[in-house]
């Protein structure tokens, strides 16, 4: 059973201020789901499974210590930020990782310049992962790794990829080179970016900021065709053609 008070309190969470204040927030879909049930990186305090869907999850949550409670169909179209609600939802704790996992100087990163759109940070999150990319670091103003649409983007892959926030300056102690995307950079398949480097995404229309122009070491780009039309590339699709030449994926 879950009253309205609870159903309210969960809502709250598809805005950022409240997730800032309650310190959780909310994970949709079965493979989500299944992939925080799964792991012990973030702490899943509620599931929440629709009603005749008990046993499809009941696997995943014998062994959870996380209380579960059936609602209805109609109770979870209301906790659902999503315009079709799916069988599960998990209220999770908010944890993001210090930027002192950089000290592993093995681990390689992708840093997040003013990138705000919740689908392309998600996307990229998911990116890192498949590519075996350590650290997800993101500015301030890029968006928040808890919006329902980041979560649901990275399809589970939050579990596999350290979360950080920083500026760019704080990174320059842990000595590693950082590579910009820019449009006048050298062919990213004609660099040999070292395996812990930091390559920094910029901002969907306004590129890498100015401010942090200085701190970067090589400037890298992707070529186009001579006669293409476009004049950028989406960038979670940037970042997953860079993530491929970076470490060096047969494609």
């Amino acid at each position: 059973m879950i009253s309205k008070a609870q159903i309210k309190d969960i809502k709250a969470l598809h805005q950022p201020k409240f997730r800032q204040i309650y310190n959780k927030f909310i994970a949709e879909g079965d493979k989500v789901c299944i992939e925080f049930l799964k792991s012990q990186k973030f702490k899943v305090q509620q599931v929440y499974i629709t009603k005749g869907h008990e046993a499809y999850f009941e696997a995943y949550t014998r062994d959870s210590i996380a209380d579960i409670t059936i609602v209805s169909p109609k109770e979870m179209e209301q906790l659902s930020a999503l315009k079709t609600a799916t069988g599960i939802l998990l209220l999770i704790e908010r944890s993001e990782d210090n930027t002192n996992v950089l000290l592993n100087n093995s681990l390689s990163a992708i840093y997040l310049d003013g990138v705000q759109d919740p689908g392309n940070v998600g996307t990229i999150i998911r990116i890192a992962d498949w590519f075996g990319i350590d650290v997800i670091i993101r500015s301030r103003d890029s968006a928040d790794y808890f919006n329902p649409k980041v979560v649901q983007a990275t399809m589970g892959s939050m579990v596999n990829v350290h979360l950080c926030t920083s500026t760019l300056d704080q990174l320059l102690p842990f000595n590693r080179m950082m590579y910009g995307t820019f449009v006048d950079g050298l062919p990213v398949s004609r660099c040999n970016l070292e395996n812990n480097a930091i390559v920094i995404m910029g901002n969907e229309g306004k590129g890498i900021s100015y401010e942090n122009e200085q701190y970067i070491s090589g400037k890298i780009s992707i070529q186009g065709s001579i006669d293409r039309i476009a004049e950028s590339l989406n960038v979670s699709v940037a970042a997953g053609i860079i993530c491929a030449a970076w470490k060096n994926v047969d494609v």
